[in-house]
């Protein structure tokens, strides 16, 4: 794909570095739809129970980072499946890569997984991108830019309505959820269960928070995650409007408990993590 339809599918205004992102993880997701297929467990690496490694995961981790490397030489990569992963200097800015967020969902063929990278320059998040290989949908975002999805603004939709909001959720394996007790976690399920739309666990916390950006899911939350997981998601969902904290409300720490919810909705999802 040529840089100028990249270009059409992000901001008016996006950066070179952007499209960058953007063109790595265009031609990585080629890679991973053509390959997905329902693996068996022989087939797959087991970095610990229930977290599961493809072939597929450290071939597109692989084209990102060779992408990547030759147009930012200085900058550090970090990428979840450890392909290519080097320090900088200091204030250097620092790639994170998540080649398929639901692998899971990739190794028993359901074809709904995300690709992410994000740039963190002096702790901040600046630019993102998520890339739904299946649907062809391409989430972007820069800092003070604005949420694009294939070239339209997106934003949150302001839905308070407690009885009309669907929310996503992770339902964690065992030993996932520090940031609360699970007593307190398996209690705001019921609490969605009992008053919202409905619940869902979709597999993909990079595309759930995004669909928070896009308004569709008013909410989400999970314990447990990495920065290579929500970085790029987090900052969409800033930049549509939205809040992204820890469950207690304050700023995201590296225990990786994530809220990302509309402004209207943030507040009674937050009370039910207490």
């Amino acid at each position: 794909m040529t840089s100028s339809l990249v270009s059409a599918r992000l901001s008016p205004a996006a950066s070179p570095r952007l499209i960058i992102l953007a063109e790595a993880v265009l031609k990585a997701g080629a890679t991973a739809k053509a390959s997905l297929k329902r693996r068996l467990v022989n087939e797959m690496l087991s970095k610990a129970p229930r977290d599961y490694q493809t072939e597929i995961d450290v071939a597109v981790e692989r084209i990102i980072v060779e992408e990547l490397t030759k147009k930012f030489p200085d900058y550090a990569i970090k990428g979840e499946e450890a392909v290519g992963n080097r320090d900088g200097s200091a204030g250097t800015p620092v790639i994170y890569i998540d080649p398929i967020d639901g692998t899971t969902n990739f190794a028993w063929g359901i074809p709904h997984f995300g690709m992410t990278i994000s740039i963190v320059e002096n702790g901040i998040l600046v630019a993102g991108v998520v890339y739904d290989a299946m649907l062809d949908e391409l989430f972007s975002a820069e800092l003070g830019g604005g949420a694009y999805l294939n070239g339209s603004r997106i934003e949150c939709v302001a839905n308070g309505d407690i009885e009309n909001v669907v929310v996503g959720a992770g339902l964690p394996v065992p030993g996932q959820v520090k940031a609360v007790s699970e007593e307190i976690y398996f209690d705001a399920l019921k609490r969605l269960m009992a008053n919202t739309a409905g619940v869902r666990r979709l597999g993909s916390a990079a595309l759930s928070i995004a669909y928070v950006a896009c308004g569709r899911l008013d909410g989400f939350f999970e314990d447990g995650l990495s920065l290579h997981d929500y970085g790029a998601s987090a900052l969409l969902v800033t930049e549509a409007g939205g809040t992204v904290t820890a469950f207690n409300g304050r700023p995201v720490t590296a225990n990786g408990d994530i809220l990302a919810a509309n402004t209207a909705l943030h507040p009674w999802l937050a009370e039910g993590l207490k």
